[in-house]
């Protein structure tokens, strides 16, 4: 029993020798006071844990059961941009220095590389570019910077063996020609050989967003060196895809709806709806199916009923006795439809504005259909009598009414400007940015 006792007395050390930290520093100090830890998988980020930044400094110990791979730190609002990825090993303690959007690992083999591996060729890759705007053809100092390139990579291989970023620094394994190559020539063999070193199913690649960044790389930069337009650049965009779509197809099919996710979601944010349709016709929606996700299925046909250029969804109202629709409206060159409440302060705000705006343009530039999302009658009766110029729809049951579900409406106010065919044209945010959109054009 002694020789037991002794034995678990000694092994705690050990133990609690075993657990890592993670401290970090944060400037300015007073910008930040939380953040949260997840561990990146395939198809998700897992919450892992919280705390707080004190001072900023950020104090962590991974627990024992933590797992290695790749994590994502956030330090702010909004999440999706406030945030730095990071390796953890199991084996290693990790520091950095947080200063402007920008980390610098000071503790940690692992990250070091890292954060070195993908500077350095950063660095040279940027003298071929130099390289290439230059006009030079000597090939002698053509093929020097690809020597240049080519000991970086295995330098760093060498030196990141056994780790886990050696999967990421092989991955990303740059094409080497052995002879000068025009501009055009070069830029065809990057793309013909730019996932060569790229496994696919190589489970530590999955739990990272390398795959799905390197997917989306592609897709906006493997193009010809050439001038196009807008429908020319549409379809090189297919053609990235579809070639993408080739590549992953080995792979599980939950991962591929993860990462054709991703890729859509990229062009809503850029409001290239044309392309995020595609994506969703030919492969997200398809697959959403084969997975029973209703979810993302509904979301997709949401988006594509939204998009800018579709006709805006049809809705019906009664006035004077007389059934009025949407499609059926004349006389306007742009109809603004804004969704509103009578207990919303900041449409109390917005509506006065929109009133303004419109009374400043010639008559019948717009045409204003305001949507009242209500519980009741009286207010929002009330309200809209200071609006006769509006063609007012009264919308009860709220949020659960359907127009505001059919235009999926989330909060109000929210706006969609149409031409005069009732197409979607704007979606802005407010009444400033519905000036600044018809300033612009």
């Amino acid at each position: 029993m002694i020789k037991k006792i002794l034995f678990i007395l000694c092994m705690i050390p050990l133990c609690m020798q075993a657990q890592k930290t993670m401290l970090g520093t944060f400037s300015p100090a007073e910008d930040f006071k939380w953040f949260i830890i997840y561990q990146l998988k395939t198809t998700h980020q897992a919450y892992v844990d919280n705390g707080k930044i004190v001072d900023g400094k950020l104090n962590y110990t991974f627990k024992p059961a933590a797992e290695k791979g790749m994590y994502r730190l956030v330090y702010g609002m909004p999440q999706e941009s406030e945030n730095f990825d990071f390796i953890y090993s199991g084996e290693e303690d990790i520091s950095f220095v947080f200063d402007e959007k920008s980390v610098e690992f000071t503790v940690s083999k692992e990250n070091k590389l890292n954060t070195s591996y993908f500077s350095s060729v950063n660095t040279v890759k940027r003298g071929i570019n130099e390289f290439y705007q230059s006009g030079e053809a000597d090939e002698k100092a053509f093929l020097a910077i690809f020597k240049t390139l080519s000991e970086t990579q295995e330098i760093f291989e060498k030196e990141a063996q056994g780790t886990i970023v050696e999967n990421f620094i092989k991955a990303s394994r740059s094409y080497t020609p052995t002879a000068y190559e025009a501009p055009e020539v070069m830029v065809d063999n990057i793309k013909k050989h730019y996932f060569d070193h790229v496994d696919f199913s190589n489970p530590v690649l999955q739990n990272s967003d390398f795959i799905a960044d390197k997917m989306s790389n592609y897709v906006f930069t493997a193009l010809p060196l050439k001038e196009f337009t807008g429908k020319e650049l549409t379809e090189e965009y297919k053609k990235n895809i579809a070639a993408i779509s080739e590549k992953i197809k080995p792979v599980a099919v939950d991962y591929q709806k993860s990462l054709f996710n991703v890729l859509w979601e990229q062009m809503v944010v850029l409001e290239n709806d044309e392309i995020a349709i595609h994506i969703a016709d030919m492969y997200l929606t398809p697959l959403a199916n084969q997975l029973n996700d209703s979810i993302l299925a509904t979301k997709l046909e949401t988006h594509k009923r939204l998009a800018f250029g579709a006709v805006a969804p049809e809705f019906t109202w009664v006035k004077d006795n007389k059934t009025h629709k949407l499609s059926e409206l004349k006389g306007a060159e742009n109809y603004i439809v804004v969704f509103w409440s009578s207990t919303c302060s900041h449409c109390l705000k917005e509506l006065p504005l929109l009133k303004d705006f419109v009374a400043s343009q010639e008559k019948d530039t717009f045409k204003v259909i305001a949507i009242g999302l209500e519980d009741e009658r009286a207010s929002w009766a009330n309200e809209s009598s200071f609006y006769p110029d509006f063609i007012h729809v009264l919308a009860l049951k709220k949020w659960d009414n359907e127009i505001g579900n059919m235009y999926d409406v989330s909060s109000t106010p929210t706006f969609f400007v149409l031409d005069k065919d009732k197409r979607i044209i704007g979606k802005p945010y407010g009444v400033k940015e519905l000036e600044e959109f018809f300033t612009k054009e």
